[in-house]
């Protein structure tokens, strides 16, 4: 549970509101318990046809009465203790013992009594009617302010809990965007969402159990359980005999229940994993026709995490009838002992004594009425066990996915990343995204400021892993990379992405309209400087044509678009962006040859104020570099002119044989 506390601590930021909170819950918890008192004159005064005043009378005679039967009983002992020995002599010495403590107790509710009596008679209704009618206003009017504080507690517990829902949320989708992208293969997108949505619902209901009902609940079975203490604590400790197996039961209940979360959780993570790759790739399902196949598979999510949340609802049943069980073999010991403690007029049971004077019919009523009252909010308590142990378990899997310290960061004493104008160099390069699995094996070349590298080769030979190296989205695991001298892992990422744009074969556009897909690329662009990006990547040539222009929403990552036109809005994005390094990954794949070639025109001209890396499988897209580098297997097997690998190179020729 550290890891929820943690939460809980940072929760503390609002510490105004958890102020309210808790004193309202405060106040509710005496409310609680005074309300229930309402049943003691009703018992002892109305429905015995007398007013407070001609009650408190009574208790005096009563009182006074009993003093003098008291004293005669004691005076008449003493005068037979001469004649007695041994064990009579014992027994006779316990029985003024417990006579004199007798008048004791007595004394002091006959001094309480006086002392009430003018007030009694001064405040209180003149008839039993009217004490009736005063204890029901008195309970009508503490459970409405009860209720009013209340709302109150719940809704500054609700903000607690939602601005530190949102806090945290905030701060690890910035872990998230700031996670090593090999972490963020690994854990996979559906499970990073899952903690980002799902999961801090479950923390928000931990919260506002935690500053809720946890705090709540046993301010009022203390409220109770302290009434009930005063009447006759011996008693209250009789009925609480059952308090620790409820506490074993439960506890084992709880050790199921959090292994039940957990899968639950996983599961949870599942569904999210089969919707994302079942709607996202709806085109692919439809035209192999596995709609059945997929439903099945989201049946088959959806009834595992069905069956765990049953199992976790069984268990959560199990609680509140195992805690009212307890309850009622409280209250009926309760009874049974207070029973004969009142029709036999005794102050002890078994020689324990269990009160000072013995208990009148409407002190034992008013004692198992807080009693109950104790056990509404211990059944309440053992709901929030559920809530509390989901919320921890959240807590414990986020911090151990997003507190983890970036490993691609600067290495040392950050440096300042040099404005690139000089030369990029790859040195002994190599890189495997899985353990003895080189993709990238001891490359090693030059680009000098200003030249156009064509990277190609066959699938999985290392293209792209080098612009990812390049780019810092993983680091090198041998060898170095260097930007004007300068090793890039000395200097932070973020910074150094600055210098670069990237554009892939699968555009990703955000939802939003074409403007503001294209603005992405930069803060401070003007509107000219976005119409002139639109221009060279031949965007205005088809937004012409749609009714709302620039307007046009572009959908869920530009579905609304073609293929094609993605890539162009891309391009002007990172056309905007005015990198000094542009890397183009396939990133005119989808384009048509006429517009191709047109947008190549453009382009030459834009790549030569930078360094440009072309990857492609396409040979048109060689007419816009200097030179290329041949690829195979993760080694550089060709470095120079394109014309020179033409006549050269037999693995150009294969995968150019076309154009060879």
């Amino acid at each position: 549970m550290k890891p929820f506390f943690r939460i809980v601590y940072h929760a503390l930021r609002y510490k105004w509101s958890i102020a309210g909170a808790t004193i309202a819950s405060l106040l509710i918890a005496i409310l609680w318990g005074a309300s229930m008192t309402t049943v003691y004159p009703v018992v002892e005064v109305v429905l015995d046809g007398q007013t407070a005043q001609s009650w408190v009378v009574r208790e005096i005679s009563k009182s006074e009465t009993t003093i003098e039967n008291l004293e005669q009983e004691v005076a008449i002992l003493w005068q037979e203790q001469a004649n007695l020995t041994g064990a009579e002599l014992v027994s006779n010495q316990a029985r003024i013992d417990k006579s004199t403590r007798r008048i004791e107790a007595e004394t002091k509710a006959l001094a309480w009594y006086v002392w009430a009596k003018p007030y009694i008679e001064t405040y209180s209704p003149a008839t039993p009617f009217k004490t009736l009618v005063f204890a029901l206003a008195w309970l009508v009017s503490t459970s409405l302010i009860k209720g009013v504080l209340l709302i109150i507690s719940t809704y500054l517990v609700a903000r607690v809990a939602n601005r530190t829902v949102a806090d945290l949320r905030r701060v690890y989708y910035r872990k998230a965007l700031e996670m090593d992208q090999q972490r963020v293969d690994t854990l996979g997108t559906s499970n990073i969402m899952t903690h980002l949505s799902h999961n801090m619902l479950m923390i928000s209901a931990g919260l506002q159990a935690f500053y809720g009902r946890l705090i709540r609940e046993p301010l009022k079975m203390i409220a109770c359980l302290a009434w009930a203490a005063w009447i006759s604590f011996p008693l209250l400790l009789i009925s609480l005999a059952t308090l620790p197996a409820g506490a074993l039961v439960i506890r084992r209940l709880t050790k199921s229940m959090k292994r039940s979360t957990a899968r639950e959780i996983e599961g949870m993570s599942h569904v999210f994993q089969t919707l994302m790759e079942t709607l996202g790739a709806l085109k692919t399902v439809r035209i192999f026709n596995r709609e059945t196949s997929e439903r099945r598979r989201f049946k088959g999510n959806a009834q595992s995490l069905y069956r765990i949340s049953q199992k976790i609802a069984f268990f959560d049943s199990l609680i509140r009838p195992i805690t009212e069980l307890l309850s009622i073999i409280a209250i009926a010991m309760a009874i049974l002992a207070g029973a004969y403690l009142v029709l036999n007029q005794e102050t002890h049971i078994f020689n324990f004594k269990i009160s000072d004077r013995p208990l009148s019919p409407g002190q034992l009523l008013l004692f198992f009425t807080m009693l109950a009252g104790a056990s509404d909010p211990a059944r309440k308590m053992s709901e929030v066990i559920n809530q509390l142990i989901r919320g921890g378990l959240v807590a414990e899997s986020l911090l151990k996915t997003y507190d983890v310290e970036p490993q691609v960061v600067a290495r040392v004493e950050q440096k300042p990343v040099p404005i690139h104008t000089e030369l990029i160099e790859f040195k002994n390069v190599a890189f495997g995204y899985q353990p003895k699995n080189q993709v990238v094996k001891g490359v090693s070349f030059s680009v000098p400021f200003g030249q156009a590298v064509a990277i190609v080769g066959g699938n999985g030979c290392g293209k792209s892993t080098l612009m990812n190296l390049l780019a810092r989205f993983y680091d090198v695991q041998q060898g170095e990379i260097l930007i004007d001298g300068v090793d890039i892992r000395d200097v932070h990422p973020r910074k150094l992405r600055r210098q670069i744009a990237w554009v892939t074969q699968d555009a990703c556009l955000f939802k939003g309209t074409i403007w503001q897909n294209i603005a992405y690329g930069s803060k401070t662009a003007t509107d000219e400087d976005i119409k002139a990006a639109a221009d060279l990547a031949m965007v205005t040539a088809f937004v012409k044509t749609m009714p709302r222009g620039f307007e046009t929403q572009v959908g869920d990552n530009g579905r609304q678009l073609s293929s094609g036109q993605r890539q162009r809005v891309a391009l002007a994005r990172a056309v905007l962006a005015n990198p000094q390094i542009l890397i183009l990954d396939e990133a005119t794949s989808q384009i048509d040859g006429k517009t191709e070639t047109v947008l190549h025109e453009g382009l030459a001209h834009f790549i030569r104020s930078r360094t440009t890396f072309v990857v492609t499988h396409r040979v048109t897209s060689l007419k816009l570099t200097d030179r290329i580098l041949i690829m195979e297997a993760g080694e550089v097997v060709f470095d120079g002119p394109t014309e020179e690998a033409r006549e050269h190179s037999d693995v150009f020729r294969f995968l150019f044989h076309k154009a060879a």
